[in-house]
């Protein structure tokens, strides 16, 4: 079997520059190396070849000839068949996300999906070595193989990934980061932390460990032998790539003293965590073994993202990290945004699964309109589907004994959940509940956009919807409005609504409102002191013109919801409501 070995070297780290070396042992007379498009995890193409630059081939000390096929696929012709071969280039790592990179002075943080090619067609092991300051260390999921060694002013960190899977799924951060290590079940969990703001590690440190403990109660056992948390801290910043055993989370550096911004930083963490069970081994069939270099199309990413999104909350609810009253106005917070976007009307959450690739990083100002988010849905669909299993069965199991039976039923090492009705199949039997009646909810609220029942859904646990207009004035022109600086900009539009009937359009900025001056708070004014169908003149800018339109206001819908208890509930409902909220207990 051929072999190769890759180097990663960070000698240009203020030119943003990572030197990445490929040497082949017997290459054959043509091959390809082909540079993947995409990171599992977020569903788009990235196209990480365009940072690719100075690619080079070296053979026996001559340069080998090589050309680009497509955009993503170099091809290679050898020289000598059988004499090693060297490929090398440089990877541009400047975009301060996870599933990017981003070198400079301070660190090294790169994800193999965009730095490294891939040898066609190998599945070998892969061997990988990166060259660091001697100062520096390095965190990443693989274990470090023998000792690293020092040579002159670098250090080489030596490292063997099973298959290009394993690679493409370890992140690496390089550098002088905070590290920090806690236990659970006797295994280690380590947490490397780059950049500083207020921040207060050891507090941070026994939440992670908490959150840890909570979401483990919810499986057998730790499915790992060591994990990795690796926290990048940045002004304002915000997002998470799970991987299968470790994470990647991107915080506001100033976001660790206030409860709410906290709050943000644990449900993060929490969520990307419990990926660690559901995506990385609960997962459907085509998320593994992957294909980098096109689309890995399912319909059951809000399976992945929605019930994930639904459990971190819980989980910390349970965890004791959010109280139950606090738990209850984020998952209201939740609904209200689902019942706020018109889209839920056109597309349905397997639609919005399978389209991730075109619409969900791609939103634009008629996004609202016309789709759904798999997370944000899928977590209230999740509720709602936990809600159903817990009434089927008479609170005997719930969604939480779904997952168990799936991760049993499709472990890391066989396909995954098949793009069928296995899903209805698996929760029909812990449920005890006819397939029929769980194939109509999925038909009506996953392959359907029919509305929720929320006063039935919230009964199981002796809760009630109570619907309000929230922040909204009484009287609307349809329109969501944002304020930027000085302007008051149309941000998107309700379909058929009274400032689209009157021909406004996004980015519009408004500015006067029957001859008055407005920004957000004197638009909301104003409205608040018309009459239903009153008409108001709105005079505006489009680009650099100015216009004005006469809208017809309307009453606006009650779509904020909070959620409260019931004024007597049964003593089944209160059972519910308190096997929900509190910890799990296994049968061992």
């Amino acid at each position: 079997m051929n072999t190769i070995n890759y180097q990663i070297e960070l000698n240009l780290r203020n030119a943003h520059l990572i030197e990445v070396s490929i040497t082949i042992a017997s290459p054959a007379a043509t091959f390809d190396l082909q540079m993947p498009v995409w990171t599992p995890g977020s569903y788009l193409v990235r196209e990480y070849a365009r940072h690719v630059q100075s690619f080079s081939v070296m053979q026996a000390d001559q340069p080998c000839a090589w050309s680009k096929t497509d955009k993503t696929t170099w091809n290679i012709r050898s020289q000598f068949v059988e004499i090693p071969i060297t490929v090398r280039y440089y990877v541009y790592c400047y975009e301060l996300s996870v599933r990017t990179n981003h070198v400079d002075g301070s660190h090294a943080f790169f994800n193999p999906a965009a730095a490294c090619m891939q040898f066609a067609g190998y599945t070998g092991v892969v061997p990988v070595q990166v060259v660091t300051p001697n100062e520096w260390k390095v965190a990443t999921q693989i274990e470090c193989h023998g000792s690293s060694h020092s040579f002159g002013d670098t250090t080489v960190w030596s490292y063997k990934a099973i298959n290009y899977d394993q690679l493409y799924d370890s992140p690496f951060e390089c550098g002088t980061h905070q590290s920090a290590r806690f236990y659970v079940d006797e295994i280690p969990h380590d947490v490397a932390i780059w950049g500083n703001g207020n921040e207060q590690i050891p507090r941070l440190i026994a939440d992670m460990e908490r959150i840890v403990i909570a979401t483990r109660q919810h499986f057998a056992q730790l499915p790992y032998q060591r994990y990795l948390f690796i926290l990048h801290l940045a002004d304002g910043m915000y997002g998470g790539l799970e991987h299968s055993n470790s994470t990647v989370c991107l915080c506001d550096r100033w976001g660790f003293t206030k409860p709410r911004e906290y709050e943000r930083v644990l449900g993060l963490i929490t969520h990307e965590f419990f990926h660690t069970w559901n995506v990385k081994r609960i997962r459907p069939a085509p998320l593994g073994p992957f294909d980098y270099v096109h689309e890995n199309y399912t319909r059951q990413l809000w399976l992945a993202e929605g019930v994930t999104s639904y459990y971190d909350n819980l989980i910390m609810c349970r965890a004791g990290l959010l109280s139950s009253q606090r738990y209850l106005e984020v998952l209201a917070e939740d609904i209200t945004s689902v019942q706020r976007t018109p889209g839920r009307h056109l597309q349905s959450l397997a639609e919005a699964s399978f389209d991730a690739w075109i619409r969900y990083y791609r939103p634009d100002e008629n996004s609202p309109n016309v789709s759904v988010s798999y997370y944000i849905k899928g977590a209230v669909v999740a509720f709602a589907l936990d809600m159903a299993i817990r009434h089927w069965s008479h609170g005997r199991c719930s969604f939480d004994d779904v997952l168990r039976v799936l991760e049993s039923r499709f472990p890391l090492e066989l396909p995954g959940i098949p793009e069928d009705d296995t899903m209805v199949r698996v929760i029909s039997e812990v449920s005890g509940i006819g397939i029929d009646v769980v194939a109509l909810f999925f038909a009506d609220y996953i392959y359907g956009t029919r509305e929720l029942a929320w006063d039935v859904i919230c009964a199981t646990v002796g809760l009630q919807p109570r619907w309000h207009l929230g922040d909204e004035a009484a009287l609307t022109i349809g329109a969501r409005l944002r304020q930027e600086d000085t302007r008051l900009v149309i941000v998107s539009l309700n379909p058929d609504g009274p400032a689209q009937r009157a021909g406004l359009a996004p980015f519009d900025q408004i500015i006067a409102v029957n001859n008055n001056r407005v920004d957000a708070n004197r638009f909301k004014a104003r409205l608040q002191e018309a009459s239903p169908n009153s008409v108001v003149v709105v005079t505006y800018f489009r680009r650099d013109e100015l216009r004005q339109a006469q809208v017809t206001l309307a009453d606006s819908q009650p779509t904020a919801v909070t959620l409260e208890s019931v004024a007597a509930p049964s003593g089944e409902q209160a059972q519910q409501y308190q096997q929900w909220l509190s910890m799990p207990i296994r049968q061992e």
